[in-house]
């Protein structure tokens, strides 16, 4: 498929305070090194750029998806339910395209300095996240690439590869790739990208590499400040990982595993937590008898942080299975120790709060107390640096 040679203008693919430039790839062909943000430097940063290279196309490769050969740098993008919008916001961007903002991590943005969200100037692709797909929806939007994994597209509006390629001919190419979670549709054999991994393609793509290497090394830092205050592995707890949903009172309850290669269970990974279920994840959902079989230390809702405020948590899951006359028998409820984080479409910004706020959740002594809600953490209490993460975002690094 040939690549074109078109860079659309558009408010929505920046944020509001607006950057621009590009940079160089370590590990595929692409143009000069070129960092910058709207300052008096960036002419000549430009000039520069453009001095020392003579082709300013370059290579990208993200599997399942064939390489793609840029001209230019893509000022616009669409996604779908992932990781993959959140990522596009950590380097600068916002989606020009969604197919629903409804379960979008949209509340985080809200809490970093200098950082805004438009939801009015993004098109939407469907009328749900899974559901209402039109290719009209595809021209009309009209972006430069699709950090959307095609194989999503087949299953949700039962595209064919020829519909796949017959958007990607008349507007962007597909790059994204299923950042697995526990879904049948992704074979164990296929390349696989972790969350960082997937973040280093999409620097590649925007041609922002030193706001990525900006990124990987405040969350290097992140993670070792906080790996030096976790007590040993043979003393923390273990938990139960509950996903689609958490609803005490129907009684049943869907496992996902916390050491598999998944993006929604990657925070109690992080912080090293014991899977309750190791080596007997139930391939279906379970009920209390199973649960209070195993009986975990902890019970986490995947994705509640992100799809509940800490009043809705309360009333939805914490105060339902201390009134449910089995939900009263678990130690996790006996002892408080429900707990919620970021899940599936977590990015590298969702990434950081969901740490912070498991970190506080289960390990109060070392990390101070958890608020209940993003906002309300004390600014000497927060394991990371809102400002900072607000100027790598904004170029300013």
């Amino acid at each position: 498929m040939p690549s074109r040679r078109r860079v659309l203008a558009s408010g929505a693919s920046l944020l509001a305070v607006g950057v621009a430039g590009c940079s160089s790839s370590t590990t595929e062909t692409s143009p000069a090194d070129d960092e910058s943000t709207q300052t008096g430097n960036t002419a000549q940063s430009e000039t520069e750029s453009k001095a020392t290279t003579e082709d300013d196309s370059y290579t990208v490769t993200v599997e399942p998806n064939p390489p793609h050969t840029f001209e230019s740098v893509p000022e616009t993008y669409a996604v779908i339910p992932s990781v993959w919008m959140d990522i596009g916001m950590a380097l600068g961007k916002q989606p020009s395209a969604t197919a629903s903002l409804d379960r979008a991590p949209l509340k985080y943005y809200e809490h970093l300095p200098d950082v805004s969200f438009d939801p009015d100037s993004v098109t939407k692709l469907a009328s749900s996240a899974e559901e209402g797909f039109d290719k009209e929806n595809f021209y009309a939007a009209d972006v430069d690439v699709h950090l959307i994994d095609p194989r999503s597209l087949k299953f949700y509006a039962n595209w064919s590869d020829a519909d796949i390629e017959e958007i990607s001919n008349a507007t962007g190419p597909f790059l994204g790739s299923t950042i697995r979670f526990a879904s049948s549709s992704i074979n164990e054999h296929e390349p696989y990208y972790d969350l960082y991994g997937a973040f280093e393609k999409a620097g590649q793509i925007f041609q922002r590499q030193a706001r990525f290497r900006a990124w990987q090394s405040l969350y290097d830092e992140f993670i070792s400040n906080i790996e030096s205050k976790l007590p040993p592995k043979s003393e923390r707890p273990t938990v139960a990982a509950i996903w689609r949903g958490v609803n005490p009172d129907s009684g049943t309850f869907r496992i996902s595993p916390i050491h598999a290669k998944q993006n929604n269970t990657r925070t109690y990974r992080v912080l090293g937590l014991k899977d309750a279920f190791e080596g007997q994840i139930p391939d279906g959902p379970i009920g209390y008898e199973k649960l209070l079989d195993i009986d975990p230390d902890y019970i986490g809702a995947v994705g509640g942080l992100t799809s509940l405020t800490h009043d809705e948590f309360v009333s939805t899951v914490v105060e339902p299975f201390e009134n449910n006359s089995n939900g009263q028998e678990l130690t996790a409820v006996k002892e408080g120790n429900l707990v919620r984080t970021g899940g599936q479409f977590m990015g590298p910004i969702v990434d950081l709060y969901s740490t912070e706020a498991l970190a506080k959740q289960v390990f109060p002594e070392a990390f101070g107390e958890w608020p209940g809600a993003l906002g309300s953490v004390p600014e000497d209490e927060q394991l990371f640096d809102r400002q900072r993460v607000a100027d790598i975002i904004n170029g300013d690094l």
